[in-house]
């Protein structure tokens, strides 16, 4: 005998859809939970976030190097921002790992808002690669 599936409201629908869609901006949800004692794993969870970004910076200018003139003029631009933000979220994750208990809280919101900040600028220099 076959069951039948009910269909999927159209609110179910449209959460599915909007999380499969969803940028990566929970992508340091991991890092914000976690507690003090987690230190370490949380520092690696960071290390991992940069490095996938890293990555990906590292295709985009590989993309760019293909463009024209005005895309590759904006993109100095853009790499300066990017490599600024970057530095911020390194030095943020330096200090979330030599962070004592009473100051977590405050490092792991340091580092998960100079990695947004970061993603942010990534995003924009993807942007700009993509409307010239």
């Amino acid at each position: 005998m076959m069951k039948m599936i009910k269909p999927l409201s159209l609110a179910t629908v449209a959460l599915l859809s909007a999380l499969a869609l969803a940028p990566s901006v929970h992508a340091t949800e991991k890092v914000q939970a976690a507690k003090h004692e987690n230190k370490k794993e949380a520092v690696a969870e960071g290390n991992q976030l940069v490095a996938a970004l890293d990555k990906k910076i590292e295709a985009l200018k590989k993309d760019v190097a293909k463009s024209n003139a005005d895309v590759k003029k904006a993109h100095e631009a853009n790499m300066k921002d990017l490599q600024a933000k970057r530095k911020a979220a390194a030095d943020e994750l330096a200090k979330m790992e030599k962070s004592a208990a009473n100051t977590w809280d405050a490092t792991k919101e340091g580092f998960t808002k100079a990695f947004k900040d970061l993603q942010a600028s990534y995003d924009k220099a993807v942007a700009d690669a993509k409307a010239k």
